[in-house]
């Protein structure tokens, strides 16, 4: 075993000797009643809200923070109210945080005062704002959780491959630039890590010692708050951020089945790593574990897009398509009302669930790679540079040029024309009207572009490459407009979820205060009951 896996098994087996320590002094301990109470909250609205699960603490992190900073700048006791809250929702366990995390955690957030107060006086403020609420829930979610073994994985993955990527010399990148984003893609496409945490992650490379709360370096900071957002997003949104992620994202399945192995036992690690047969049996096993929890995670993305996408055309329906056809068209046609609200969650999960993984092939590939990457010379996936493969980093040359790009343009132009045309020529077959097609457009080009989405997330997992044949092409000939079309609508339409907004500024913030209400006076009940046992 190379030095770089070495580190990796010691961090592995360090995070699980500090987990199997005992929590030593005091712990936070709330309500169970009320805590099963909050839980069922969060749950309705992590529904409704279209995040990987991976992603959802800190954004409820983030979204505390929002409401708890918007009228109160004491740290001390916005740490304990938050504590509270993420224990309530069960994102932290119940009578297992110790109580100096509250004053770990108001530490974080009395850093980040004068960063805020910086970019309440800025132009700008709005942004910074928004920026400094990434970095502080993320730095949070780092210290009440910390992901010692996935930061351990991806200097592992970044280590191994950066011996592997052969940078075009027409790009004009400096050594610091290509490692930056090496160091990005490999978070970006390892942990699925999302804006909010790649920015800390960025900010906390510029400043190694930031975790130190060193009071001159905040207010270096805070001086120059702008300048450090500009550095740090010019690299979260670099030309090469996306040709990177690409390039890597069929490679990352290896270090997860590594990952999953390594959880697993890491102790007995440097035996299995051995014994040939043993290691093989191991892959198999955690690939087929992969595969069973992609598909039930994927079936439980469906049904959460399912349920959002049929609520939202029902009400749709009821406000804006019904009440035209009866006050305007002073008719009522039930047909394209039905088929508004049924089709579109009925499409989503067709694309949704129809996809594949070739489980057989993939896994024999998965076993050379994980293999060549611990004990020696593998085929072109392995990892040691005996046989070692090829990351190529190259600027494309775009065909939209010249003559032959705007040929290409007008046949994609005429090829968006017709797919659109087709189907509104048999949406009129069923005496659609203009509003009802304008609708089923609109969530055809997103359904579609979810639905594409969705069941490309087996890329995750699948090393094999895809194949391509005639029927596909002809496919894409059709499809690809209405897709495209749902991608800029996506990417424009105003990113207001009304029912996320009832629920975080309507209902929230009085649900909230309620639920401690009523935990502060359980623990009064309680206290009086051990008073009256005490005089007995």
């Amino acid at each position: 075993m190379n030095q770089r896996l070495t580190q990796l098994i010691s961090a592995y087996r360090a995070a699980a000797a500090r987990e199997a320590l005992p929590v030593e002094g005091e712990t936070i301990a709330v309500n169970d009643l009320v805590r099963r109470a909050a839980s069922v909250y969060e749950v309705i609205r992590n529904t409704l809200e279209y995040s990987e699960a991976h992603l959802l603490r800190r954004n409820a992190i983030r979204r505390i923070l929002r409401r708890r900073l918007s009228d109160d700048l004491m740290p001390e006791r916005v740490a304990k109210e938050l504590l509270q809250e993420l224990i309530w929702a069960r994102y932290l366990p119940n009578k297992a945080i110790p109580v100096v995390r509250e004053r770990e955690a108001a530490a974080v957030l009395q850093k980040y005062v004068p960063l805020f107060e910086a970019a309440e006086a800025n132009p700008d403020s709005k942004r910074l704002s928004s920026w400094l609420f990434d970095l502080l829930s993320t730095e949070l979610e780092y210290l009440l959780v910390p992901p010692r073994r996935e930061e351990a994985l991806v200097s592992f993955a970044y280590g191994t491959l950066k011996t592997h990527v052969d940078w075009s010399e027409k790009l004009e990148l400096s050594e610091e630039e290509k490692d930056l984003q090496l160091f990005i893609g490999v978070h970006r496409t390892l942990l699925k890590s999302n804006q909010a945490t790649l920015r800390f992650r960025i900010f906390h490379l510029f400043y190694p010692t930031w975790s130190k709360g060193d009071g001159a370096l905040v207010t270096e900071i805070a001086e120059h708050l702008s300048v450090v957002h500009q550095a740090v997003e010019r690299e979260l949104f670099h030309a090469m951020g996306e040709p990177v992620a690409r390039m890597l994202r069929r490679k990352m399945v290896l270090f997860k089945v590594l990952h999953d192995i390594l959880t697993k036992d890491a102790e007995a690690f440097g035996e299995l790593a051995g014994n040939p047969s043993a290691l093989e049996e191991a892959v198999k096993k955690a690939a087929k574990s992969r595969y069973g929890v992609f598909r039930a995670r994927l079936m439980r993305l469906v049904l959460r897009a399912v349920v959002f996408l049929f609520f939202t055309k029902l009400v749709l329906a009821f406000i804006i398509e019904l009440p035209y056809e009866v006050f305007v068209l002073k008719e009522s046609n039930y047909v394209p009302l039905l088929v508004n609200i049924i089709f579109h969650p009925v499409l989503l999960v067709i694309l949704g669930l129809t996809g594949t993984i070739p489980e057989k092939k993939n896994t024999e590939l998965l076993v050379e790679g994980v293999t060549g990457m611990i004990s020696g010379p593998s085929t072109s996936l392995g990892m040691d540079g005996t046989k070692g493969f090829e990351l190529k980093v190259r600027v494309k040359k775009p065909w939209a040029q010249g003559t032959a790009g705007f040929l290409f343009n007008l046949l994609y132009a005429l090829t968006f024309l017709f797919s659109y045309g087709l189907i509104i020529v048999l949406l009129l077959t069923f005496h659609f009207n203009a509003l009802s097609i304008l609708l089923f457009l609109l969530f055809l080009s997103l359904v579609m572009f979810l639905g594409i989405t969705i069941r490309r997330s087996k890329r995750e997992l699948v090393i094999v490459p895809g194949k391509s044949g005639i029927f596909m092409a002809i496919g894409d000939f059709f499809t690809l407009p209405v897709i495209r079309a749902g991608r800029w609508i996506s990417m424009r339409a105003p990113r207001i979820n009304i029912f996320l907004f009832f629920l975080d500024f309507i209902v929230e913030a009085p649900f909230k205060m309620a639920i401690q209400i009523i935990e502060g006076w359980l623990a009064f009940m309680k206290e009086k009951k051990e008073e009256i046992d005490v005089e007995r």
